[in-house]
């Protein structure tokens, strides 16, 4: 008994491995099909534990969160809270590039599971930067996060380091 749930364990986290990978490198439009043979595991495998497509897109999308929810509660622990918050920022914003497919998944699922926790940590280690002086004051902290991400998307292909580096240097106190 044991065997099997270190099995369907290690079965799970191969699916979920191979659905990150291909849903970050092609969004929604990633079959089943190919994700499993990715994974090495059945087609009737992955539906065993995700019914449905979107099931498995929010597991992927709530794990991807969960790393950033990492990040920002490190970044929270950090001795010096400026640099922390422009490590967080970049932290965030290499993660959050390698997997471009992954916003087309949130747009598609409609929410992203523990966003409303990512977004309450990324305003504490801002708001934390700002009162050690590091990061400008005349922002609210819930503004500074929807300014890197436009910075982000709005950057042409293989420029969103420099985009993001020019946006953190306006937020210099």
């Amino acid at each position: 008994m044991t065997e099997l749930r270190s099995d369907a364990r290690r079965n799970l986290e191969r699916v979920l491995d191979a659905a990150t990978a291909a849903f970050a490198a092609s969004g929604p439009d990633v079959s089943i099909d190919e994700i499993a043979r990715a994974a090495g595991v059945g087609h009737g495998t992955v539906f065993r534990r995700f019914p449905t497509k979107d099931d498995l897109m929010y597991a992927v999308i709530e794990r991807h969160v969960a790393q950033m929810c990492a990040i920002a509660e490190e970044a929270l622990e950090a001795d010096d809270p400026g640099q922390a918050f422009f490590d967080f920022a970049h932290q965030a914003a290499e993660l959050a590039m390698s997997t471009p497919g992954l916003h087309k998944c949130v747009i598609h699922c409609g929410e992203k599971p523990r966003g409303a926790e990512l977004d309450e940590l990324g305003r504490k280690v801002v708001a934390r930067a700002q009162r050690a002086g590091a990061v400008r004051s005349d922002l609210e902290p819930a503004e500074v996060g929807p300014l890197i991400r436009a910075a982000l998307l709005a950057a042409p292909s293989g420029q969103w380091r420099l985009y993001l580096d020019v946006v953190l240097d306006g937020l210099r106190a």
